[in-house]
């Protein structure tokens, strides 16, 4: 992937978060913001999902449901960390799973030794 994609495919990993957070705040009687807004707005996009008036147990909830959608764990440090817990924080995360996901942006594989 060239690094001209990255920002295309940084802001499709950020909406995806961002719909899912407006599902979420709907589920709680919360009033969200359109997804597009939330992924968008530089302000909206990298507030602490706690502010937005989703608790613990929501957030956590709402992780859950992004590991399996996008079929793998998130960092734990975009769990915990307010400053990396918003749309922007977990957009980033889904993206880096997916690149290592690419062929040849993982590790090298382990080659047996031989003796």
């Amino acid at each position: 992937m060239t690094d001209l994609a990255q920002p295309e495919r940084l802001k499709e990993c950020e909406l995806l978060v961002a719909g899912l957070v407006v599902q979420a705040m709907s589920e709680r009687g919360i009033e969200p913001p359109a997804a597009r807004d939330l992924a968008q707005d530089a302000e909206l996009r990298t507030r602490d999902l706690a502010l937005l008036g989703l608790s613990s147990l929501d957030w956590i909830a709402l992780a859950t449901r992004l590991e399996e959608t996008i079929e793998a764990e998130l960092p734990d440090e975009v769990l915990v960390t307010p400053e990396s817990r918003s749309v922007a924080g977990w957009g980033a995360a889904v993206l880096a799973v997916r690149l290592t996901e690419l062929p040849g942006a993982g590790p090298e594989p382990m080659t047996p030794r031989t003796q």
